[in-house]
């Protein structure tokens, strides 16, 4: 007796989806690891991470096996916190670390269920709330502070006890198939409850609330706001050192030095000591800390200043990680960043800006002296008759010279185009691809702009 003949003595289970899976993660995987070869290296562990993620959520939808959509979450959140890191992105920086860690894994333990595309599986749900309320909670005040107005929700809480007793009495004669569904959700709800009524007491001044800052007044206990006044002369020079934090400073009238300090600070740390005090060439504002150093919960704050001074006064900043922003002053102004761009704007006394890692940005400028940035690009609106220096290492430079400007032009970039814009007229002018010199009107002994740049082309107008 003969068998039918089996053309695939090795046959393979499963649908075509299903043995797709292999090919199409192999391609996945190909095109990540193609494009971590094509980007900047700080942007490749996150590619990485995210194109495995993406690679389980294809193994999930491709063979039907539920456990892949844990380490496709997991990793998706994973990815796109390493993502914030790397690249420094612009609204997240100064966040809790781990703050925001916790929120993005519980969006990843939400993003289990999606793609788990069980919708009666909700147990990635409960790590998801837990999560996320622990995420937000380590964020700061800051960023729960608008719960403040829903604190009201924890005088309720003995609801949740008759609840819980109604559905140990009455459970029994629930019909099965409705009775895990009910008691899954009505869990989750409570445990939404408790964490959005933590939240909101937190938020209020509630149990957690500090020395000082009145329970139910509204203001988060982990952000507050004080003001400081003292009177300065013309001439004398504001001294500001931010160590964390931006820094607002307008030029006014009048003979006093108005300061608005905003502190932030997260559950582990203390409100910094803000201080205006007298010095022997006019006034110093800063901040000092307990000296405890940062916590898993938070470091010791940050501060953000809006200032006010009289408009001779001088002023000289220097900040660590934030924006500085100067408008209306008259007198000298020398800005210092590590970490944050600059913006000046409308000050008619001698100008000195330098930044690590930030822009510089400059208008209505009457006596530029200095700008310097590492990487960062710089743009300047001026009238330039004074010596004047402009340098980027990586970064372009851009240049409006107004009305009235006289200057010996010396301008080159070592890797990067130069470029006359608006009409630009020089005598004994010299333009190449890198280098652009001559003289612009009449200018004083001495008055050469210097530009240089090694990575970043130049424009230069009227």
């Amino acid at each position: 007796m003969t068998r039918p003949y089996d053309p695939d003595p090795y046959p393979r289970g499963g649908s075509a989806l299903s043995r797709g899976f292999l090919p199409l993660a192999l391609i996945t995987l190909g095109v990540v690891f193609l494009l971590s070869n094509l980007i900047p290296d700080r942007g490749r562990a996150a590619l990485i991470v995210l194109g495995l993620g993406a690679a389980f959520a294809i193994g999930r939808l491709t063979t039907g096996r539920y456990g892949y959509a844990v380490p496709a979450g997991i990793l998706m959140a994973i990815g796109v916190y390493v993502l914030v890191h790397e690249f420094d992105i612009q609204g997240l920086r100064g966040m809790s670390s781990a703050g925001l860690f916790f929120v993005l894994l519980g969006l990843g333990f939400a993003a289990v269920y999606v793609i788990g595309l069980r919708p009666a599986e909700i147990w990635p749900l409960f790590p998801a709330v837990i999560l996320v309320g622990l995420g937000l909670v380590l964020l700061g005040a800051s960023w729960i502070g608008p719960l403040a107005s829903l604190s009201w929700i924890t005088a309720y809480w003995p609801v949740a006890l008759v609840l819980l007793g109604a559905w140990l009495l009455l459970r029994e004669a629930i019909p099965a198939p409705v009775r895990r569904p009910m008691a899954t959700l009505g869990g989750l709800a409570l445990l939404v409850y408790g964490i959005l009524a933590a939240a909101a007491s937190v938020a209020a001044g509630g149990a957690l609330s500090r020395t000082g800052i009145a329970p139910g007044s509204g203001s988060a206990p982990f952000a507050d706001t004080i003001t400081l006044d003292q009177p300065i002369s013309a001439g004398q020079t504001l001294t500001v050192a931010n160590t964390s934090g931006s820094t607002t400073i307008h030029g006014g009238d009048g003979q006093t030095v108005h300061v608005v300090a905003s502190r932030h600070f997260a559950i582990g740390g203390q409100g910094p000591d803000v201080r205006l005090t007298p010095t022997s060439s006019g006034l110093s504002l800063g901040s000092t800390t307990t000296g405890r150093g940062g916590t898993f919960f938070g470091d010791d704050g940050s501060v953000d200043y809006t200032v006010e001074l009289p408009a001779a006064a001088a002023v000289n900043v220097q900040s660590s990680s934030g924006q500085v922003q100067v408008d209306g002053v008259s007198g000298p102004v020398d800005v210092t960043t590590t970490s944050g761009s600059v913006h000046l704007n409308d000050i008619s006394g001698a100008v000195s800006a330098t930044s690590t890692s930030g822009s510089i940005a400059g208008s209505q400028l009457l006596h530029v002296r200095q700008a310097r940035a590492t990487s960062g690009s710089i743009s300047l609106e001026s009238v330039f008759t004074d010596p004047a220096q402009i340098t980027t290492t990586s970064g372009k430079v851009n240049l409006k010279l107004l009305p009235g400007s006289a200057e010996q032009l010396d301008v080159h970039s070592s890797s990067g185009s130069v470029e006359p814009q608006g009409g630009l007229q020089l005598s004994n002018g010299v333009t190449r691809r890198d280098t652009l010199s001559g003289t612009l009107g009449t200018p004083a002994a001495g008055a050469t702009l210097d530009v240089q740049t090694q990575s970043g082309g130049v424009t230069v107008g009227q």
